[in-house]
């Protein structure tokens, strides 16, 4: 409801492109929103109301910048870095946080993750850790194909897969590089095919299941993790999921005291045994804006709620009581890779927003930018977020995407990688 929070100031940390979305949602609440990091040209410092130029790791200068502002609640969206220092700052300034010190490092520290999972019961992807001083020792014993990957890591970075074992101390090494503790995972390597995501939402302790996803990807090169094409939702594996896996998540939830925000929840359905293996765990917004295909099927803003619940501490509970993952239709965000290279030109945006079906096209990229990434989700263009009614409008839409986007680097090469294709897509009957 707009003006609903009139009045109160919300600091941003963290100032990238994506963030310029929670900028806008909290304004259009009626929010004052400041955003703070070091860099001078951040994109939603643009849009912000006021904004400032203290590094948002530094705790207690944050803490003095809110007190010198009167802010009411802070707030940060789609990467793992700043949620150990937004816990401490908002811990000290005494405003609300979802989450605790300590299930903020075990949801960032993807070991603690699993250890937290087998206690609670619920089955995850086999791996051994290793270390700056181990890793040698353990990796004799180790046998490919595995997933090499920094045990704090998000975005993808540092990930690599092995499948050979001539190769494997490299990888380690150069995964080792990302990992701020020094650890890292090697892990079965599972069926990127069969990969899913789960969606909950929480307040006071009620668990609400919002929704469930198949990741399509593109393996565009055998030792690095493979690049999303899209998230299809409703998942042809729900059934399932709610049958084997769901009580496991809740209980996951109660044992490790998270009572309030928003979690997805990454595994792989494996198929021999009919059940579900978990390896990543983001209690935060997700980088696909998951939370506007919620909107559109179960008629809540789940990023109003938690922008609420940092300005207030409550959130609407008749809202996240329509939280249902069975949506009447099909929901779909379409991921937009691009290699390498600076753009030159970008067309038919203006065309695919006019599309039946579409919801929103963010755009996370722009003619003059230079992408350097490779294999990470730096190097998404956009995520397309789509809703039909059913198979066949579906397919109209992603075939209008194919047909009319075109990126091309400044030497006039085309620059997408990979648009899915429809016939690729399976739904949940």
């Amino acid at each position: 409801m707009a003006n609903e929070l009139k009045g109160k100031k919300m600091l941003l940390l963290g100032a990238t492109a994506p963030m310029c979305e929670i900028v806008k949602e909290a304004q259009s609440l009626g929010a004052t929103v400041y955003a703070t990091d070091y860099l001078e040209n951040s994109p939603a410092k643009k849009v912000a109301d006021r904004s400032f130029m203290v590094n948002a790791v530094d705790v207690d200068a944050v803490v003095q910048l809110c007190r010198d502002e009167g802010i009411d609640g802070v707030f940060t969206g789609y990467n793992d870095t700043l949620l150990p220092y937004l816990q401490k700052i908002c811990e000290k300034l005494g405003t609300p946080f979802c989450g605790t010190e300590e299930n903020v490092r075990m949801c960032i520290d993807k070991e603690l993750f699993k250890k937290a999972c087998i206690q609670s019961g619920v089955p995850v992807v086999p791996w051994v850790d290793a270390t700056k001083e181990n890793y040698k020792e353990v990796i004799r014993d180790v046998k490919v194909p595995v997933v090499v990957k920094p045990a704090d890591y998000s975005g993808s970075n540092g990930v690599y897969k092995c499948y050979d074992k001539e190769k494997l101390c490299g990888m380690v090494e150069q995964a080792l590089s990302y990992s701020k503790a020094g650890k890292v995972l090697i892990e079965k390597i599972m069926d990127v095919d069969k990969e899913v995501s789960a969606y909950y939402m929480m307040y006071q302790g009620e668990c609400y299941f919002a929704a469930m996803g198949d990741r399509y990807v593109n393996v565009i090169d055998p030792e690095i993790a493979p690049v999303g094409r899209g998230m299809l939702y409703p998942s042809i594996y729900q059934d399932t999921w709610i049958k084997k896996m769901d009580s496991r998540i809740r209980k996951f939830f109660r044992d490790n005291n998270m009572r309030d925000g928003f979690a997805f929840i990454q595994g792989f359905y494996d198929t021999e045994n009919d059940d579900f293996y978990i390896h990543e765990i983001g209690y935060r917004l997700n980088g696909g804006f998951t939370y506007d295909i919620i909107r559109h099927f179960s008629g809540y803003h789940q990023m109003h709620e938690l922008i609420r619940f940092a300005l207030t501490g409550k959130m609407d509970e008749d809202a996240l009581a329509k939280s249902n993952p069975n949506f009447d239709g099909l929901g779909m965000i379409v991921t937009i890779s691009i290699k390498e290279g600076v753009i030159g030109k970008i067309s038919g945006v203006k065309e695919i927003e006019q599309l039946p079906g579409i919801l929103r096209f963010h755009q996370l990229h722009h003619e003059g930018d230079a992408l350097t990434a490779h294999g990470t989700t730096a190097q998404v263009f956009a995520y397309i977020l789509c809703g039909v009614r059913n198979k066949k409008e579906l397919d109209a839409v992603l075939s209008g995407i194919r047909e009319h986007l075109v990126i091309l680097d400044d030497q006039g090469n085309r620059m997408i990688r990979d648009v899915i294709d429809p016939a690729t897509i399976q739904v949940k009957e």
